[in-house]
């Protein structure tokens, strides 16, 4: 199932720091589960499809994700790319750029996302997706699953990179003012929880307390999932079997507290579950810094759907 790419042409451009974490990424690995592989994809699957679509590229196409910035790239090639996510203060040779735009490039200049002020990823795509190894069907990056080469790790300094339609010209695009998502300074998160199986088992008292309780996002959240801190939830079932998961569960673990499950999540877990949330939810949880406050809401899954199928009929998700 892995398709390796041969990509002995020259580069398109060079990688000369890759920050803390930087990995390829695309929607992705919707099989895999058999063999205990995550799904990956990008964190905040917003920003990524809108990278994508301001070049024209179909809504999969193979991305950069980069968490925290501090990220430099020498381009080799002419080409335009486009920048979305977190606020990392974008410069081409030094000059802003701005973001959520398209960006034309010149062979020898230097693209910097210097740390983030707000936010916690970035994604940079590229004419026709980056040409990389898939597995799967997908080219998203798992660390903890040993997939060889970019599918396992993140990139490291003196990466070439290489993409698909290096030639092709774009007119210059941007997204409008009002459809940049920001969030209010200090306002909590609001993330709808739909109820599971398991919700009656835990006590009246944790269940109210779910609901009445700001939660904060808590500084060891990582791509598997964001973790909560706040009043202990000591309640739910005694006896359990590990069963699936799938982004956006709710999981109460060994300290009592929740946690969101995100893109690099396991197959499946053993830990009571409050239930799930809203899928699209989870791109504002994958841009929140450590010490956000997170409020559960009770969930409208009428309203979650209808806002599902919105949004993959928008970007033509397949």
């Amino acid at each position: 199932m892995l398709n390796p790419t041969d990509r002995t042409g020259p580069s398109h451009a060079v990688v000369e720091r890759p920050g803390p974490y930087c990995t390829v990424q695309d929607l992705g690995r919707r099989s895999g589960r058999r063999a205990g592989l995550a799904p990956g994809g990008a964190m905040d699957q917003r920003a990524f499809l809108w990278a994508n679509r301001l070049l024209g590229n179909d809504p999969g196409d193979a991305a950069l994700e980069v968490t925290l910035g501090g990220f430099v790239l020498r381009f080799d090639a002419e080409t335009s790319i486009a920048v979305t996510g977190a606020d990392c203060g974008a410069t081409l040779d030094g000059v802003g750029t701005g973001a959520w735009r398209t960006i034309r490039v010149r062979p020898g200049q230097m693209l910097r996302l210097s740390y983030s002020a707000t936010g916690m990823r970035a994604y940079l795509a590229f004419p026709g997706g980056l040409e990389t190894d898939r597995a799967f069907g997908s080219a998203s990056s798992v660390a903890r699953d040993g997939l060889p080469g970019l599918l396992g790790r993140p990139l490291l300094e003196g990466e070439q990179l290489r993409w698909l339609a290096p030639d092709r010209t774009l007119p210059n695009r941007h997204l409008p003012a009002h459809l940049v998502p920001s969030a209010s300074p200090g306002a909590a998160l609001e993330v709808p929880l739909i109820p599971g199986y398991e919700w009656p088992e835990f006590s009246d008292a944790d269940r109210d307390r779910v609901f009445a309780a700001e939660w904060t996002v808590d500084p060891t959240s990582d791509r598997t999932a964001i973790r909560l801190t706040g009043p202990a939830l000591t309640s739910g079932p005694r006896t359990l079997d590990s069963t699936p998961l799938v982004d956006g569960t709710v999981q109460v673990t060994g300290d009592s507290r929740p946690l969101v499950f995100m893109r690099d999540r396991p197959t499946i877990g053993g830990y009571p579950k409050l239930g799930g949330t809203d899928p699209i939810v989870l791109d504002a949880l994958a841009q929140s810094r450590p010490g956000t406050p997170v409020r559960f809401v009770p969930a409208d899954p009428e309203a979650i759907r209808l806002a599902i199928a919105r949004r993959e009929s928008f970007f033509e998700i397949l």
